[in-house]
């Protein structure tokens, strides 16, 4: 099934986004709420992701980000459910929308309340990331492991710190906090691309705030199968259907410790 995921993840990328890639119009561009836009891509790819797993794996829920966003409740509804197919039709809209590369799509299997499969496809480079529990990461098909960054000390590590959505006391609070670090900046917005550039040592560690499912469930597996550590930032483990704020995901559970600590130190 792994693999007919991956291909119809790439058939609706292909019909819906990579067309669309730096030719939307502005009637191909609708305002959710102040700020927040969703495009024809984002709502086309989403429907024929629906229709794909439904046919691929009859009878098992599908929940969307625009289909939550048109309907707060369902995210509740459909969390509760066994088995689950949770689908981020493009993250990263607003770079889409800039004609940026850095946006990618999203799907993720949560079985009783844990992810069981992850894909993130990055329609620009081409590039497919998936794992499922004990069977590791992969990218485009080869097995990737995470160097540690535990020997290094915190002025050396770099990361991706989004600020968006914290309350106003934290979020000043991370953002003197950040500067303590080698490089900590906004990084790119869509969770498709902090959570590979994890991966690929490109980061030591990205930080969110909002946990939604469909943003984060795909790129914890993927992180976490590729060796590192993930958790809010209580220190709590992160489970798609819990409500919750605050996440950490870090190279190695030493700097996990390290980054949260320097973050939050008043």
């Amino acid at each position: 099934m792994n693999d007919a995921i991956a291909d119809a993840i790439r058939q609706a990328a292909d019909t819906a986004i990579v067309p669309r890639y730096q030719t939307l119009t502005r009637s191909d561009v609708h305002e959710k709420r102040p700020g927040d836009y969703v495009t024809i891509a984002d709502r086309e790819c989403e429907q024929l992701l629906v229709e794909s797993l439904a046919s691929i794996d009859p009878g098992t829920p599908v929940l969307g980000e625009e289909a939550a966003a048109a309907d707060p409740e369902l995210s509740q509804q459909l969390l509760n459910h066994e088995r689950l197919w949770v689908v981020d039709p493009l993250d990263g809209t607003a770079a889409f929308m800039r004609g940026e590369p850095d946006f990618a799509v999203m799907v993720a299997l949560i079985e009783q309340g844990e992810t069981t499969a992850a894909w993130i496809w990055q329609p620009v480079p081409a590039t497919m990331v998936m794992a499922v529990p004990g069977g590791g990461t992969t990218v485009d098909g080869v097995a990737v492991r995470r160097r540690p960054a535990s020997d290094r000390s915190v002025g050396e590590l770099k990361g991706v710190v989004k600020l968006g959505y914290w309350d106003d006391d934290t979020r000043s609070l991370v953002a003197a906090n950040r500067q303590h670090f080698a490089a900590a900046g906004g990084g790119p917005a869509a969770a498709g691309f902090a959570y590979p550039q994890l991966i690929d040592g490109t980061h030591d560690f990205v930080v969110f705030w909002r946990t939604l499912p469909w943003d984060h469930a795909p790129g914890v597996l993927i992180a976490q199968e590729s060796g590192c550590h993930v958790a809010r930032l209580d220190g709590s483990r992160y489970r798609p259907g819990q409500t919750g704020d605050g996440l950490l995901a870090a190279a190695d559970e030493i700097t996990w410790a390290r980054v949260r600590d320097r973050l939050l130190a008043d």
